[in-house]
């Protein structure tokens, strides 16, 4: 080939050169960078330690009344025959109650990487449990029947009402939103140390009250 063709056809080879690398630069827009999936691995086998991530307690003492009247035959309002005893309780009760979220709901979905910055969406807070504290709690003016069964059942009763009254208090506190709350500050730092990345934490969904409960538990 003469040294006059090679010249013809220069210009056309830099033209090609020029554009497959324009190509590439392109296609590599597309590309979904390697980091993500690093960076996505890590922090979910880090959370996948922690599990149910307690972030808040809150302890209550509340005073639980309740009567559970006998079965009346004849009852004309002072004159009745009873069917049994009345049972009667007055209880001081302490309790606490625990808000976490679960991270083991969360996926790889759930991150979104853009530029600098790692959006997570994190579970809504919920309430992990409530109890009354047994050993804490005391019985005053208690009244019971002589039939054992009905008599434990009744204290039962008693104990169950308020452990409900524990959850509506911590409810009603705002044991919700302060964990939401909790969360930013505890997790903020463990993903930023993890990704070297600014972190912005969201949720799915908003805390909500719970709706209170039904009927009394004390009702017949």
């Amino acid at each position: 080939m003469g040294f006059k063709a090679i010249l013809r056809i220069l210009p056309w080879a830099i033209v090609l050169v020029l554009l497959a690398f324009l190509w590439l630069r392109r296609l590599s827009n597309y590309s979904t960078p390697e980091k993500f999936s690093i960076e996505n691995t890590t922090v979910l086998q880090e959370i996948e330690a922690l599990g149910k991530l307690e972030l808040v307690k809150y302890r209550f003492k509340e005073v639980i009344e309740a009567e559970e009247l006998a079965k009346r035959y004849l009852d004309l309002g002072i004159f009745y025959f009873p069917a049994g005893q009345d049972q009667k309780a007055i209880l001081i009760a302490k309790g606490e109650a625990v808000a976490c979220v679960d991270l083991t709901k969360l996926e790889a979905k759930d991150f979104q990487i853009e530029k600098d910055t790692i959006f997570v969406q994190l579970p809504a807070p919920e309430l992990c449990y409530y109890k009354i504290d047994l050993d804490k709690s005391t019985f005053y003016d208690l009244k019971t029947s002589k039939d054992e069964k009905k008599a434990a059942e009744f204290i039962d009763k008693v104990y169950a009402k308020a452990e409900v009254q524990i959850k509506d208090a911590a409810q009603e506190s705002g044991i919700l939103a302060d964990a939401e709350r909790m969360a930013g500050l505890v997790l903020n730092p463990m993903f930023e140390g993890l990704t070297n990345k600014k972190v912005i934490i969201t949720y799915k969904l908003k805390p909500v009250k719970l709706a209170p409960e039904g009927k009394d538990l004390l009702e017949k």
